[in-house]
């Protein structure tokens, strides 16, 4: 044992470092944790859907370099009647935009004699009608139409869907959209945001359907939009003219979803966000599950090395200081590399595992260290047997007495039922 503990605390340093990452990942792996979990870093309310992405875009929200964005504009139609939302679709057509979005879907006719809700959307142009994409099976989708006005809208008319897509965890947060939905047959159904920005850049367009469709990350952080209402539109043709915009209602109860930011975001504004991520090409890079765990391997790693190195010469002092000193750089890198590169570093494993990776540090040198167990196994191994030995002493003890006890009590009961033992008078 002596000899099998002298080859592994004498062997390379590197070597060493493999074995407690490789104990480190062990324990990761039977340890009652969550491995996604780095809620202290959210808000109270957010802390049961939290992904370490959102950290990242909190940060970046909070900086002051806040703007208007120059080519979308959200027409807030809460409280009006469908005669008044007519109103601003022609007041909207007369500014002349680059598309057209309605995010309202009308289920019942009004006014079938006099509607002008209908007579509106079939003169509006570069108009898009709101559709939902209903999943049909795996990752498929069907157009579903709900809204009576369908079939006002001019030929030609774009239909797109106005699907909010969240992750299907606890809170439904909605950080990704889908620029396409595939369609079980047929050509694929485009997102509300996807079909404003086809009408007004193509090319942006076609270079967002070259990305494969698949789902994209929504930048929230530093964006805010013009809010004009109805009464305002005429007074601000300048501000809608060659621009996209984005009919709907931004104070709806059953239309509000949580983001990374908050958790009331109307569904139109999150349009608008998905909109603005692909007119700016501000799409965001990430690792995939592999590189992930890669990243945390080697973390775990060189932690690892600095605390076998470090904790003869320097204390376990130090080794704790250099953890947290870490886990910071890993912070301020991710966040780095957010706001400058636009690359979301998922660092929440690689948190886990240099954490794990002292503790594993810690173990192997409770175990192989000249103190340690199996150096003290003799000593260790005598300590038990003499606790085994004084519990048997004390299991006999108990048990003479209990039989010791018993054994009097039916010697007496023997004498008082023996009737030889009774004289008479």
């Amino acid at each position: 044992m002596k000899g099998f503990r002298h080859k592994v605390i004498s062997s390379p340093l590197w070597l060493r470092g493999i074995v407690v990452t490789i104990l480190a990942f062990g324990i990761s792996w039977i340890a009652v944790y969550d491995i996604m979990s780095v809620s202290f870093f959210s808000p109270m309310e957010k802390a049961a859907d939290f992904r370490f992405s959102d950290f990242y875009m909190l940060v970046a929200n909070d900086r002051s370099v806040k703007s208007l964005h120059p080519s979308i504009v959200v027409v807030a139609v809460d409280g009006c009647n469908r005669r008044e939302i007519a109103a601003a679709l022609d007041d909207i057509d007369y500014c002349m935009p680059a598309a057209v979005g309605l995010d309202i879907s009308f289920t019942e006719p009004r006014d079938t004699t006099d509607d002008p809700l209908a007579e509106a959307i079939a003169s509006c142009d570069n108009l898009v009608m709101p559709v939902i994409a209903d999943e049909t099976s795996s990752e498929r989708y069907t157009i579903v139409h709900s809204s009576y006005y369908d079939r006002f809208a001019q030929q030609g008319t774009t239909f797109a869907a106005a699907n909010i897509e969240g992750e299907e965890k606890a809170r439904f947060t909605v950080r990704d959209f889908m620029p396409v939905f595939r369609a079980e047959s047929g050509d694929d159904i485009p997102s509300l945001a996807y079909a404003l920005v086809a009408k007004a850049s193509p090319d942006i367009a076609s270079a967002v359907g070259r990305r494969g469709g698949k789902d994209e990350a929504l930048q929230y952080s530093s964006r805010e939009f013009e809010i004009i209402y109805p009464e305002e539109i005429l007074g601000n043709q300048e501000s809608i003219e060659g621009k996209i915009v984005i009919v709907g209602k931004v104070r709806d109860a059953g239309d509000l979803h949580a983001t990374p930011l908050d958790n009331f975001t109307p569904g139109v504004m999150i349009h608008a966000y998905a909109a603005a991520t692909m007119l700016d090409g501000d799409f965001t890079g990430r690792l995939t599950p592999f590189e992930n765990w890669l990243l945390a391997a080697v973390a775990c790693y060189l932690v690892v090395l600095l605390s076998l190195k470090l904790a003869d010469s320097l204390g376990d002092l130090i080794v704790r200081v250099v953890q947290l000193t870490t886990l910071y750089i890993m912070i301020i890198g991710g966040v780095l590399a957010y706001i400058r590169l636009n690359v979301d570093l998922d660092f929440s494993n690689a948190m886990l595992m240099t954490s794990l990776g002292v503790v594993a540090s810690d173990l192997f040198n409770g175990i192989f260290a000249d103190d340690g167990v199996i150096a003290r196994s003799p000593e260790i191994i005598r300590r038990i047997l003499t606790y085994i030995s004084r519990i048997l002493i004390h299991i006999n003890r108990l048990k003479h007495e209990i039989y010791k006890k018993f054994s009097l009590n039916n010697l007496n009961r023997g004498s008082v039922n023996n009737d030889n033992s009774v004289t008479g008078a």
